[in-house]
């Protein structure tokens, strides 16, 4: 923020009571405001819990391995538009996938990198980047957006 605002009293009682940091505030027509502040995560968050450092590997697979997906949604309304899908993905097409969905993660959860990061929001969004939104068709609601970007090679 530029030294010219004048951050309102409270506003700042508030962020400095939680460690955090005015970003934004803006007096609006009614009268009333808003502001953005950034707060630290706390202590306890799991980011900063010891553990291993080994990973989960969930979808582990060895060089040479194939994951089989078989997407199975519930039978469509009449008329409507079958989902299904049988595919052979291999480990180099599956890496180029969570590649693809970090990368829109991570932009995502950082405002293309003009924010902090937010770790819990990084993972939210690695989710939706992955299987796609929490909805029935796993699709936006806003038609224009709501192309499916990413589709595997097939094994060779």
């Amino acid at each position: 923020m530029s030294d010219q605002e004048k951050i309102p009293d409270p506003v700042q009682a508030i962020a400095d009571a939680a460690g955090g940091r005015v970003e934004w505030r803006a007096d609006l027509p009614d009268g009333s405001g808003a502001a953005t502040v950034s707060f630290p995560l706390p202590k306890n968050h799991w980011l900063y819990r010891s553990h291993a450092n080994v990973p989960p590997m969930p979808f582990r697979m060895g060089s040479g391995e194939y994951f089989l997906f078989a997407v199975n949604p519930k039978l469509p309304p009449e008329g409507g538009q079958d989902r299904g899908l049988l595919q052979a993905i291999d480990r180099d097409a599956f890496a180029r996938a969570i590649r693809a969905a970090g990368k829109y993660a991570l932009r995502c959860s950082t405002m293309n990198g003009t924010a902090d990061q937010d770790p819990d929001a990084l993972l939210q969004n690695l989710i939706v980047g992955m299987l796609g939104y929490w909805t029935e068709t796993g699709l936006g609601s806003d038609e224009e957006n709501s192309v499916l970007p990413y589709s595997f090679e097939a094994p060779q």
